[in-house]
């Protein structure tokens, strides 16, 4: 892995996302682009990826994403009564606790990326509450007519225990990273969009 300039995170291949509905939306949301440039929200046609639908999260992103607004929120990411976080902010989920700012940071991260970020992190509870593992791809998307920049975001948890919330609605005691990366750009297709 080389560094990359967002925030000295290291940067990666696009194959080194390891979960395959991850790489799948990664895939689909880099066949929209034309030209080298980032998809728009009108490029998004939701018929093309139903499998992929449960895990998207779709935000809009203010102020170089310090201030995040939920969109769309995907049937899996949902899956508790009261996790859908559907037209509502970030911020706004309740008070600042390291999990909402962990949460922030990355989210943060994401919007303010050129290509992509991909984090896995695993979840540790003093109770066996949420998930223990939970992978994420940030994608830019630009804003249509004027508005504000997106972002398209898969959500993976780890169905291996089961959980009695989402993610949402704990508070890990400890958070650890297991991947955090930038997403390379593929110069090679970036140059073949280009040169048609």
């Amino acid at each position: 892995m080389t560094r990359s300039p967002l925030y000295n995170l290291p940067d990666a291949a696009p194959e080194e996302i390891a979960d395959p509905i991850l790489a799948a939306l990664y895939g689909y949301w880099s066949g929209l682009r034309q030209n080298g440039a980032i998809p728009s929200r009108g490029d998004l046609d939701p018929t093309d990826i139903p499998q992929l639908l449960p895990y998207v999260i779709l935000a809009e992103c203010y102020d170089a994403g310090r201030r995040i607004r939920f969109r769309l929120t995907g049937s899996d990411i949902a899956f508790v009564r009261g996790a859908d976080l559907t037209g509502q902010y970030l911020h706004d989920r309740g008070p600042m606790t390291p999990y909402l700012e962990h949460l922030s940071e990355i989210y943060r991260l994401g919007a303010i990326s050129a290509e992509g970020i991909y984090s896995t992190f695993s979840y540790d509870y003093s109770e066996d509450l949420g998930p223990k593992q939970v992978s994420r791809l940030f994608l830019p998307m630009a804003g249509g007519a004027g508005g504000p920049a997106m972002l398209l975001v898969g959500q993976v948890r780890d169905r291996s225990v089961p959980t009695a919330k989402p993610i949402w609605l704990t508070e890990p005691d400890t958070i650890t990273p297991l991947a955090l990366f930038a997403i390379r750009p593929d110069l090679t297709r970036t140059a073949e969009a280009v040169s048609c």
